[in-house]
């Protein structure tokens, strides 16, 4: 079964760095993982602003995303993945591939709640 894992990110490409906060982000990468965990750059979407927290969660379930790897989300886009069946793993520091590639060995931790990186709850 294909799946498609977004990462917020810094840049537009595989090789830039996770983004610390979901909402902040300079682009949103999707990442397609084939059922011999191939991965192929299907999205990057410039962030130029959201009007609410829940339009680039909605962004992403239309463009079939099942996974988020995100380093902070804050409250309702977090609820929001959770409503809309995306689950949600906490990132590590590094690029995008380094993150996808420890998705992979199944090592990331699903994310239990809102946070915004290393600094604690938050709420939007």
């Amino acid at each position: 079964m294909k799946r498609i894992v977004a990462i917020p990110s810094d840049g537009p490409d595989l090789s830039d760095r996770i983004s610390e906060h979901f909402g902040h982000c300079n682009y949103y990468v999707g990442v397609e993982i084939d059922e011999n965990k191939n991965m192929k750059q299907v999205f990057s979407i410039p962030n130029h602003g959201h009007s609410s927290c829940m339009e680039p969660v909605l962004n992403l379930k239309e463009r079939n995303v099942t996974e988020v790897i995100v380093r902070g989300v804050g409250g309702r886009p977090y609820m929001g993945f959770l409503q809309n069946g995306i689950n949600i793993f906490k990132g590590v520091e590094g690029s995008l591939k380094e993150n996808i590639e420890i998705y992979l060995k199944d090592i990331l931790e699903p994310l239990t709640g809102p946070a915004c990186g290393n600094n604690g709850p938050h709420f939007h």
